[in-house]
């Protein structure tokens, strides 16, 4: 199982805040977790997106290793109020808005800078940090991590040969199911328009891509065409390939999480440039 605190463990850390709770929109539920430094002025923001099988608690180290960088860092997951036993679905956004509710909340907090904010997320979380950033201009930076980039080719059971084949089949009515659709022909459309591949042209803001070369449950393949489609619409984007890693192997390998951790700070510094002092 992966371990969330493996790079980033929970310890006590004076001058840091922490709140938690949740808020309803219509029938999307957001559960809250932020760590934030005692500091006076606006502060950088990261809002911070777990993978399908983790909620924003686990998230907390690397939201106290963001806080005492000197960031303001939230993280996020939803529940649907229409079935509150799925703690985590995999698509719980129903329309655009959905998507930008947590960026809202994170913007009308009086301890955050409204011009220096990035969004990260790995696997899922990943998914919506660069949905996130295809419907707001105030994102000034992205980091995901392994992404899917196209739903629609990742569940197109024509690609895969016999046993996947049936694999992806049980895959494909899982998604369609979590999307609210009724069949596979009619959640088509909402994976196109939900698919990074499909929204190169509306991200402007710099994109940071984190991939494992081995990934087995989303392609390094489809990532690189994204970065390259990104490049090409005048976005810049970066695209770091881990040698030998598989899915969520930041929270499974401490040696290449580390290194794909200095890479996500490197870049957030650069953009955001949080007051360490």
């Amino acid at each position: 199982m992966p371990n969330y605190f493996l790079l980033h463990p929970l310890e006590s850390a004076p001058g840091i805040y922490r709140e938690s709770g949740f808020f309803d929109h219509g029938q999307l539920r957001v559960h809250w977790l932020a760590r934030y430094p005692e500091r006076k002025g606006p502060l950088p923001a990261i809002l911070v997106h777990p993978d399908r099988g983790s909620l924003s608690g686990d998230m907390e180290g690397i939201c106290l290793d963001l806080a005492r960088r000197g960031y303001f860092a939230a993280a996020a997951h939803y529940q649907r109020l229409e079935n509150l036993d799925e703690e985590n679905p995999l698509i719980p956004w129903r329309s655009p808005e959905d998507v930008l509710v947590a960026l809202g909340h994170l913007q009308k907090d009086p301890r955050v800078d409204p011009a220096r904010i990035g969004v990260m997320g790995f696997s899922k979380g990943g998914i919506l940090s660069l949905q996130i950033a295809s419907q707001s201009s105030a994102v000034r930076a992205v980091v995901a991590y392994y992404p899917l980039a196209d739903f629609d080719e990742w569940i197109d059971v024509s690609r895969y040969s016999f046993p996947k084949s049936l694999l992806f089949r049980w895959v494909r009515n899982q998604v369609v199911k979590a999307s609210g659709a009724g069949s596979y022909e009619e959640a088509r459309p909402k994976f196109r328009v939900m698919s990074p591949i499909n929204l190169t042209d509306k991200i402007k803001s710099p994109v940071l891509l984190i991939h494992g070369e081995k990934d087995l449950t989303f392609p390094v393949e489809q990532v690189q065409r994204l970065c390259a489609k990104l490049q090409a619409s005048g976005t810049r984007c970066e695209l770091r390939v881990v040698p030998k890693a598989g899915h969520v192997f930041n929270f499974e390998d401490k040696k290449k999480g580390k290194e794909a951790w200095d890479w996500t700070l490197e870049f957030l510094n650069e953009l955001l440039s949080p007051d360490p002092s």
